[in-house]
């Protein structure tokens, strides 16, 4: 099963406002959320810029397939969940 990784902040309002665009979305993907400054760790293997948010799709094998960065349209990001099945 692929994984959807979201890299957020809460002082970001591009990410607050693409978590709440990304609840209108169906999308079947595992997701695993983590903030740019609590889970600096965590994020390091992902080689996040400065640019918030980031969404990438990772395969079944957890490499990564593709990147989505900063704020985007609705359709930019249904196209982005769904052209990666």
């Amino acid at each position: 099963m692929m994984k959807l990784i979201k890299i957020t902040a809460i002082w970001c309002i591009s990410c607050i406002y693409m978590n709440e665009l990304l609840k209108d979305i169906q999308y079947e993907y595992e997701t695993l959320d983590f903030d740019y400054d609590r889970n600096k760790k965590e994020i390091e293997k992902y080689n996040i810029g400065k640019t918030l948010p980031v969404y990438i799709l990772l395969d079944e094998n957890d490499k990564e397939i593709n990147r989505l960065i900063g704020e985007k349209s609705k359709k930019q990001m249904i196209e982005f969940l769904k052209g990666n099945k």
